[in-house]
């Protein structure tokens, strides 16, 4: 409902029924009971899924997530368990009607995103709602009412809590929101950084994090998202931080790969050919650059590497990046190359001076495998 009333096509649709869990089942051919104790049954209509959830209040919620039990009850107290006014609208599908029992119309109108009844026993009821107004303010560009910002600073401490796999994901959202700056700055403000990313508390100024992020929205990826705010860190302590957010293996290797070779890329004027094409060859080297540029312009600095490397990139075709292979480790053995490491590096070598135009044919590399092993001869 929530969506709609912004004008924009809700992803999905919670539906909400006074009808009980086992008069749902009863109603449809295929059901599946996913949190029947909780009085939640997903139907399968017409090659769909619908999650049908019972009007119901929480009874308790120890664990600081999921409640205790359940009571089932009327649309007014069912939404008075829920986080934010916003959210707490309903839409009658036969008549279109919006029943909004919180306040919610009004604050979406004022642009106030506002913690239903009490913020503190919102946020003590789950533990990841702070962490989720992050994500709707940066999504939405509303402000926090102040109330609830005070509530947000309060439960920073306890989104730790939460399991990590449910923080990060909250995080990724945040990231990839309209307004990432804003939500690192909300997350540094209200004390939640600190609190599930306590690395990234004080490395690097946060105006200028939250600037790069804004920056970079819409010219990178989650994992190009995750290596500008992350960059202060560098690649090696990023893909710690993102290993115990539980991340994938690709992910972490993606957005740690991209901080590097952003890094690397800010010398790339150097004059060396080789180094230049070995690192703009790698996957993600243009997200990398991406990168780099949004950091600079936070920076105030002016983008010249990027603009030389991206120059650079455009410039050369996929066979001068990756060159045809004129030899094989047999050719190296038979030039006089000694057996063992050396191979592989006079391979190296070999592709090296392929990719700075000594060596351009079978000939020329044998040949450059021979001078090789005679250098090797007389250093014994």
């Amino acid at each position: 409902m929530r969506d709609l009333l912004m004008g924009a096509m809700p992803p999905d649709w919670d539906v909400a029924t006074s009808a009980r869990p086992e008069a749902v089942q009863a109603l449809f051919h295929r059901t599946v009971p996913v949190g029947v104790q909780f009085g939640v049954v997903r139907v399968l209509l017409k090659g769909f899924e619908y999650e049908v959830a019972t009007l119901r209040a929480d009874l308790g919620y120890s664990d600081g997530r999921r409640p205790d039990g359940v009571r089932f009850t009327d649309l007014s107290e069912d939404v008075r368990r829920r986080d934010f006014t916003i959210n707490g609208l309903a839409l009658d599908p036969m008549t279109g009607e919006v029943a909004d029992l919180v306040g919610g119309v009004a604050d979406l109108r004022a642009g106030i995103l506002r913690a239903i009844g009490n913020p503190d026993e919102r946020f003590a009821e789950d533990r990841l709602r702070p962490l989720r107004a992050v994500r709707f303010a940066a999504r939405t560009g509303f402000a926090i009412e102040a109330g609830t910002l005070e509530a947000i600073r309060r439960a920073a401490a306890d989104v730790a809590a939460v399991s990590v796999e449910r923080i990060g994901e909250e995080l990724k959202k945040t990231l990839l929101s309209a307004r990432p700056g804003l939500g690192w700055r909300l997350l540094a403000d209200t004390g939640i950084l600190a609190a599930v990313l306590p690395e990234c508390d004080g490395a690097g100024s946060t105006d200028r994090v939250a600037a790069a992020l804004d920056a970079a929205v819409g010219t990178t990826d989650v994992d190009g998202m995750w290596a500008v705010a992350l960059w202060p860190l560098g690649p090696e302590a990023a893909a710690v931080t993102l290993r115990r957010l539980r991340q994938s293996n690709r992910a972490i290797r993606d957005a740690a790969d991209t901080v590097r070779l952003g890094a690397a890329a800010a010398t790339l004027d150097d004059g060396n050919v080789v180094r230049a094409k070995r690192l703009l060859r790698e996957p993600r080297a243009r997200a990398g650059l991406d990168v780099l540029a949004a950091w600079r312009r936070a920076e105030g600095h002016d983008d010249g590497p990027v603009r030389a490397a991206r120059d650079r990139l455009a410039g050369w075709a996929p066979a001068d990046l990756h060159p045809p292979r004129l030899a094989t480790g047999d050719d190296a053995l038979a030039a006089g190359i000694p057996s063992g490491p050396r191979v592989a590096e006079a391979l190296e070598a070999l592709e090296d001076a392929q990719l700075d135009g000594t060596v351009a044919d079978p000939a020329a590399a044998l040949a450059f495998l021979r001078g090789m092993a005679a250098r090797v001869d007389r250093t014994r």
